[in-house]
């Protein structure tokens, strides 16, 4: 039997036929005589935050931990400590869906440290290629993850198989500082209405994050969210507008928006789509998106293990696997498309053909590569779609693709 572990630090997940058998994020407690992991860790990062660690798994390396102990003394111990809890889990061999941007060096450090931990690695496969195996998508996707620190970004070709072309972490837009900002709005809401700054002490901060981080982590159902702290034999409430929650957001996610290299549609895996406001505000900057199961990565696994299995035959990073699905037209009919160019305060409309590296066809408008074109500060290196707000720099100035309705 073949499990497969799947390595995101907001929750590094153990599938066994298909089933979460252990899941729990990569954050960590480290004291003299005890060690927390996951969400007991989590439940107490605020109270002891010099002891508390959350980018171990990430860093993956012989650096210092902030306050080392015998049994702990770097990252790599502790990731070596969380696997080792972890492997009482496995039967058998383990596949590990790693990220795409782990490098071979990082991916030799891991199974040296997993054969420590007592996990018999079978195989390593690319998360994002094993996520969409299954999937009707585009034959061009940009695969989305959420972690604890960053958002990962892969883009995939597909063609009778999925390929990975290539990934990137966008810094200081993960769940953590997602979590951060909404924490710094709740508390600054409860100075306003009850005078009593939830911040103030460790307990009440700590009773404040693991609100919002629950509040993350489920369902985003009611227009107001509600938000509550007790001191001594005294509780105080505030209600938060769900949309000043998301707005909230915008800032951090405005990062992943910023450094997406075109219009291509996204594939948000389960932790990404959940975050709230994340998919509306994606929607908003022109991008058509597919929200992947919980347990993609898998499934995509399960269904091609003689393929993501390599130990018989060698260890290697698999990064293409068949695509069992038909590939579908990007059409982006639901999504805002600019009709107009302006430059300074006149806006002429792009139908007029203004600019000659310009294509327009019925999936829109795309922006040829040409000498001194820009798109959104960056030369165009492929062909990229036109969205609204998008920049064009050329030798005669700065155009912005807007939309006027009549």
């Amino acid at each position: 039997m073949t499990d497969v572990l799947e390595l995101n630090d907001l929750e590094l997940t153990l599938y066994r036929d298909g089933e979460a058998r252990y899941r729990a994020p990569a954050v960590a407690i480290v004291r003299e005589g005890e060690m927390l992991f996951g969400k007991e860790a989590v439940r107490l990062a605020r109270i002891h935050p010099q002891q508390t660690n959350q980018q171990y798994l990430n860093r993956m390396n012989a650096d210092p931990l902030p306050q080392p102990v015998r049994t702990a003394a770097n990252h790599a111990d502790l990731v070596y400590l969380h696997l080792k809890e972890l492997a009482g889990e496995a039967l058998g061999d383990t596949v590990l869906a790693v990220p795409g941007s782990m490098n071979a060096d990082q991916l030799g450090i891991l199974l040296g440290i997993c054969q420590e931990a007592g996990l018999d690695v079978g195989g390593f496969v690319n998360a994002a290629v094993a996520s969409v195996t299954s999937t009707p998508l585009p034959s061009r996707v940009t695969h989305i993850d959420l972690f604890l620190q960053h958002m990962q970004v892969s883009e995939l070709a597909i063609d009778g198989e999925v390929r990975h072309e290539r990934s990137f972490e966008v810094r200081d837009c993960g769940f953590n500082n997602l979590v951060d900002g909404w924490v710094n709005l709740i508390a600054d809401r409860f100075v306003q209405e009850t005078r009593f700054d939830p911040l103030h002490t460790a307990a009440t901060e700590q009773q404040l994050y693991n609100q919002a981080y629950d509040w993350a982590r489920s369902a985003h159902l009611s227009t107001e969210v509600g938000f509550q702290v007790t001191q001594g034999e005294q509780q105080r409430r505030v209600e938060v507008p769900r949309a000043q929650l998301e707005q909230k957001a915008l800032q951090r996610v405005q990062r992943l928006i910023d450094a997406l290299p075109d219009r291509h549609p996204l594939a948000l895996t389960a932790r990404a789509a959940g975050m709230p406001g994340l998919g509306d505000l994606l929607k908003q900057a022109g991008f058509e998106m597919t929200p992947l199961a919980a347990d993609a990565v898998a499934t995509g696994c399960g269904e091609n293990m003689d393929l993501v299995r390599t130990a018989e035959s060698g260890l290697r990073l698999v990064n293409r696997l068949p695509h069992t699905s038909s590939t579908v037209a990007y059409s982006p009919a639901d999504v805002p498309v600019p009709t107009h160019l302006l430059k300074g305060h006149i806006a002429r409309p792009l139908s007029a053909g203004i600019l000659p590296f310009l294509h327009q066809d019925d999936a829109g408008i795309e922006v040829i590569p040409d000498a001194g074109v820009t798109l959104n500060a960056k030369p165009v290196q492929t062909g990229a779609r036109l969205a609204l707000g998008d920049v064009i720099g050329t030798p005669q100035g700065e155009f912005t693709a807007i939309r006027l309705e009549s």
